[in-house]
């Protein structure tokens, strides 16, 4: 049974080799963290080194970089602000135009809805006119009827003179009423047509300063949009200057990281911040402490009988196999 603890210990082992790689992953990048601090709080410190003037040239020229790359991001805010001040000076200038034509407006609205007002009271007037016609027409043909109905009574009433002369005083009367019912109508006939082409003229003149309201609303918005527009791309420019400003402050990392190295090998910590060097000095001797204990780790799995480790994964696979078959039976 020999090779079970041999299986045993060979797991125990690779757990703490699987462990101690996560823990040594993890300080070699804090270490190089710390290196790059370290390089970039110590560059005035590298100026002194001969073997440290190839870095110390890259990082002036990427610093100039960053530098031209500032400067463009600046320019191109200040356009932005420019940008914003015109937008801002648009806007309040469509504010005071939309003012003056809503005054413009203002008296031409009143006097179209008062040719309303006069067309529609005009056109009332005409119906009633109609009207006391139809009912003139309608008087005249109900005299006519009982008058016959009348004549036609046998025997005739002892009145029918009478009532006959009285239906023909009233059948008389009818037609001079209608003629200035006919005169009253014709009247009203012209002043409903002054009124509608007064109408007109007042919705004509209603929809031009509409239309200009429109079209001064529109050049503004339009204004505005072509602003707007700008904008977002110079928002957009500094966005993709800034993100280039970043790209170059990480490709300075592997200079950084040189200076650093070089620094803490020879003991030199920046005068502004001592600490750093410490904390390199910290996270070396845990890489070490970790590198040492992987080492020791696989030297122990080294010592390991083969024969006995095989023995112990193929006792295990048939187990699974055999549990695996007498699940699905």
């Amino acid at each position: 049974m020999s090779f079970i603890r041999t299986g045993l210990r060979e797991l125990g082992l690779k757990l703490r080799r699987q462990r101690t790689r996560m823990i040594l992953r993890h300080e070699k990048r804090v270490l190089q963290k710390s290196e790059i601090t370290l390089g970039r709080e110590g560059t005035s410190q590298a100026a002194n080194f001969p073997e440290l003037r190839n870095e110390i040239v890259a990082l002036k020229k990427l610093e100039q970089e960053q530098k031209e790359v500032a400067l463009r991001i600046a320019q191109i805010e200040e356009g932005i602000k420019k940008i914003e001040e015109q937008r801002g000076a648009n806007t309040k200038e469509q504010s005071e135009a939309m003012a003056r034509v809503d005054v413009e407006k203002k008296p031409i609205v009143q006097h179209r809805n008062e040719a309303k007002h006069g067309a529609d009271l005009c056109e009332r007037e005409m119906s009633a006119v109609e009207a006391r016609i139809r009912v003139n027409e309608a008087a005249d043909q109900m005299l006519l009827k009982k008058l016959s109905e009348l004549q036609a009574l046998e025997p005739a009433p002892a009145d029918l003179e009478t009532q006959v002369a009285s239906i023909g005083a009233r059948r008389a009367r009818l037609p001079d009423e209608r003629a200035e019912l006919v005169r009253a109508r014709m009247g009203s006939a012209e002043a409903s047509r002054l009124a509608k082409e007064k109408l007109a003229s007042a919705d004509e003149e209603l929809g031009a300063i509409d239309k200009n309201i429109a079209k001064v609303r529109g050049d503004y918005e339009a204004r505005d949009k072509g602003l707007a527009d700008n904008i977002r791309a110079q928002q957009e420019a500094v966005r993709e200057a800034r993100q280039h400003h970043q790209v170059v402050e990480e490709r300075k990392n592997p200079a950084y990281l040189n200076i650093g190295r070089h620094l803490a090998s020879q003991g030199i910590a920046p005068p502004n911040a001592p600490h750093l060097l410490e904390q390199v000095r910290k996270h070396r001797t845990a890489v070490d402490e970790y590198e040492k204990h992987t080492a020791e780790l696989a030297r122990l799995s080294s010592q390991i009988d083969k024969q006995e480790l095989r023995q112990f994964y193929f006792s295990a696979l048939s187990v699974v196999i055999l549990m695996t078959i007498f699940l699905f039976l």
